[in-house]
């Protein structure tokens, strides 16, 4: 569901972009700004809310290519 979300908001997004080369009325313009405002506020929101859970630790796996600059809780 969460990717829907993010699908939605590109779009929106993609189609004011689209809608400022084309030429559309200002009306329609403004329209889909406030529009791409609201869906990327509600994608925010739903991915803030998402119940998704890791057993990762940031210490455990900080900079996992570097060995020099790993954290391991330990300093």
């Amino acid at each position: 569901m969460l990717v829907s979300v993010i699908v939605v908001t590109a779009s929106v997004a993609m189609i004011y972009m689209m809608s400022i080369l084309s030429g559309l009325p200002f009306g329609w313009i403004l329209g889909l700004l406030l529009l791409s405002m609201v869906t990327t506020v509600w994608m925010v929101i739903r991915i803030l809310k998402d119940p998704y859970s890791t057993d990762k630790t940031f210490d455990e796996y900080f900079y996992q290519d570097r060995p020099d600059l790993r954290r391991n809780g330990k300093e």
